[in-house]
């Protein structure tokens, strides 16, 4: 199952569904079908441009911030750590080594996390631990090294390894709350309901926290990997198509198509 939804989880997003309504522009067109040829090509364009811009995006951000219980809180900075056991980041993606690559690297959005999880941990004066959750989403390659890549840029920032812990088993959100309560339940034997604190990318975040919720575990959101910029006004760049607009929108309309699956699995 977990294979079979990582294949079929691209042609649901954004840019293979533009890329399959312009071939069926042009099938259609050769076809002699132009009235609705055309007709398909301008609600693609229509479509393309509201995902690629600042119209699109901030109503697709604005509504996944409405799935969090508490909205106000997902920008409390910091966040309140009372009772909490530990800080959970989770894996956001990691470059493997290859012939243009001599070493591995963490993503630009695990090293956010990663960031702000470390920014935390010493805000809270070094009383929690660190807990990097995420092994391999490729389900190709199944070794996960990011976690151990994780914990090895933390010890040499000087995090002492007694307050790192990490999990390679977890491929997605759902098994991230899975293993993350195992390691809890290891730790704190007993616990009824452990406390966290979840960082992970802010659109990421409602459906993070809907699973450490169904997984009985009370997080607290201390998100990274914000997306946009400071200001909420429109202004020129709003108005012209983006790549960075096309990402987030995409990534948006992956945590719903993730949420609804995750609702008919019965996992939220």
């Amino acid at each position: 199952m977990f294979t079979f939804l990582k294949l079929l989880e691209p042609f649901l997003l954004p840019p293979a569904i533009i890329a399959i309504a312009m071939l069926a522009c042009v099938i259609l067109l050769l076809a002699g079908k132009r009235k609705s040829g055309w007709a398909l090509l301008a609600l693609t364009l229509v479509i393309f441009y509201f995902l690629s811009t600042d119209f699109g995006v901030r109503p697709l951000i604005g509504s996944l911030t409405l799935l969090m219980p508490d909205p106000g809180r997902a920008f409390a900075d910091p966040p309140d750590a009372s009772g909490a056991e530990a800080i959970v980041v989770l894996a956001g993606g990691v470059y493997r080594p290859g012939p243009q690559r001599p070493r591995p690297e963490l993503a630009g959005t695990s090293w956010m996390r990663l960031w702000h999880g470390l920014e935390l941990y010493w805000r809270f004066e070094q009383k929690l631990p660190l807990l990097y959750s995420g092994g391999s989403g490729d389900p190709f390659d199944p070794i996960g090294i990011e976690p151990g890549l994780a914990e090895e840029y933390l010890l040499r920032i000087g995090v002492p390894e007694k307050d790192i812990w990490t999990e390679a088993v977890s491929r997605n959100t759902f098994e991230n709350a899975r293993e993350v309560k195992r390691v809890l339940d290891g730790r704190f034997p007993g616990v009824a309901r452990h406390r966290i604190i979840l960082v992970t990318s802010f659109i990421h975040m409602p459906r993070a926290l809907l699973t450490m919720k169904k997984a009985g575990i009370k997080a607290i959101p201390a998100p990274a990997d914000f997306p946009l910029g400071s200001t909420d006004r429109f202004f020129y760049f709003s108005y012209i198509p983006l790549i960075d607009r096309l990402g987030y929108s995409t990534a948006c309309v992956r945590e719903w198509i993730g949420i609804a699956g995750y609702r008919l699995m019965g996992r939220l």
